[in-house]
């Protein structure tokens, strides 16, 4: 009689701290309520939910590009001190100058830029102008390196496109992005701005504080996972919800039941959330696809799934399929969607 008490006992704290754990993430938490109470309602267990299926931003390392040192003689003729290329040049080549982050990098080039252009328009030297028109050609092609060298390696936007963690983007909270979205969009169309109305370094402090891209990213995978595996599962039990004239309604009321209250009234609600958001951002992500041309290969599948936009079209899919199976049903069944 002791023995089976403890048994049943531990076998409850079992149980309690299960659903601890599975409500630590609210976002999961409603997806595996919805998953059990499918289940519940046709005696079945819930369907194993498929692997995960995020791509890890790929090492910092082997996104990095070489770029070639640029060199130039001449560099204490009077007229570069006058326009400010020898100062410039100068302070690059300090020793603070050399460990800059990868933002500061990017400011130095395009401050480089608009240097040579202002010196271009101000000397009479014929040997400076040939050397600094060679030289703005030169630098003006290493730009888009520069610029995808920052994208890969900066810390600020390692942090932007890493998840900060395993949970999800909670389903009722604000989830504050506008300073991240405004500072992305103006990275995005960096390159096809003139370098003299570029401010490269206003731009890192959004995108390195508001966590904002990985959290999309990892929501959208893990709700298409979740969405594809509970449709299967659907699929799995349509052949027990037996409908027409003479049969008891009670399961598929039921089932009805779990769909206008976990369905409509929170996965809904949550998928059109991070429909949202990733809409939001989805012009910015779409110019930094047309914008990176001299990506490793080890970041195609990233940029593919991410960028270009593969797995957002994959999470409309796991929306879309879902919905029609309960189209389906109710079809089947002679009932109608909603709540009355």
């Amino acid at each position: 009689m002791i023995a089976n008490t403890l048994r049943h006992a531990t076998v409850a704290m079992l149980l309690l701290s299960l659903t601890g754990c599975f409500g630590d993430d609210p976002a999961i938490a409603q997806f595996e309520t919805y998953q059990q109470r499918l289940a519940n309602v046709v005696e079945t267990d819930p369907l194993p939910l498929s692997e995960a299926i995020s791509i890890p931003l790929p090492r910092k390392r082997d996104l990095l590009l070489p770029l070639a040192d640029i060199r130039m003689g001449l560099l204490d003729a009077y007229e570069l001190r006058e326009c400010g290329l020898f100062q410039l040049i100068a302070d690059r080549n300090s020793i603070l100058g050399k460990v800059q982050d990868a933002f500061r990098h990017l400011d130095y080039e395009i401050k480089l830029l608009n240097t040579v252009a202002y010196c271009l328009s101000n000397i009479e030297n014929e040997a400076l102008t040939e050397q600094l028109t060679a030289l703005q050609e030169q630098k003006s092609q290493q730009l888009t390196t520069v610029y995808w060298n920052t994208f890969a390696s900066s810390e600020a936007w390692r942090k932007q496109l890493i998840p900060a963690g395993n949970a999800l983007i909670p389903p009722d909270d604000p989830f504050p992005h506008s300073d991240a979205l405004l500072a992305i969009a103006r990275y995005a169309n960096l390159i096809g701005q003139k370098p003299q109305e570029v401010d490269a370094i206003s731009l890192q402090e959004p995108i390195e504080k508001q966590h904002y891209l990985g959290a999309v990213f990892l929501s959208l995978d893990e709700s298409t996972r979740w969405l594809n595996t509970i449709t299967q599962q659907l699929e799995r039990d349509d052949h027990l919800i037996i409908c027409g004239e003479n049969r008891d309604p009670t399961r598929l009321n039921y089932l009805r039941n779990v769909f206008d209250t976990f369905f409509i009234g929170a996965v809904q609600p949550y998928v059109s959330k991070l429909n949202g958001l990733y809409l939001d951002v989805q012009p910015s992500l779409h110019q930094l696809n047309a914008s990176i041309n001299a990506a490793p290969s080890d970041f195609q599948p990233y940029q593919d799934a991410y960028l270009r936009g593969d797995r957002y079209d994959e999470f409309q899919r796991a929306v879309k399929h879902h919905v029609q199976y309960w189209q389906s049903l109710f079809s089947r069944c002679q009932i109608t969607v909603g709540r009355q």
